[in-house]
């Protein structure tokens, strides 16, 4: 594979030039922080966040849980109903239905 900038050759699974530090490829999808249409117990913003910095769902809930009642059970009720608010919602995927799929014969 070579290089689009330089025109150097560069290795197969490259991302980057060695030579220029161009980037090859496509490009990473920046992280978004999105709340969870399908691992959700009430508005998926524990699960979003756990998405987002990479950490077990489960975790995620049990430290929102003890950190609302060591701060008090207002403020953490309050931050849950901001971020539910505030924090988007993943896109909805609809399956294609079958009705919809092309024949091929």
């Amino acid at each position: 594979m070579y290089c689009n900038a330089c025109g150097k050759a560069i290795a197969e699974d490259g991302r980057f030039c060695s030579h220029c530090g161009n980037v090859v490829g496509i490009p990473p999808a920046p992280k978004r922080l999105m709340r969870s249409r399908v691992d959700r117990k009430i508005g998926g913003v524990c699960a979003g966040l756990a998405h987002y910095l990479d950490l077990d769902v489960s975790l995620v809930r049990i430290l929102w849980f003890f950190i609302t009642f060591a701060c008090g059970i207002f403020p953490g009720i309050v931050a849950y109903i901001l971020g539910w608010i505030i924090i988007p919602e993943e896109p909805l995927f609809l399956p294609v239905a079958a009705s919809q799929q092309p024949v091929t014969s």
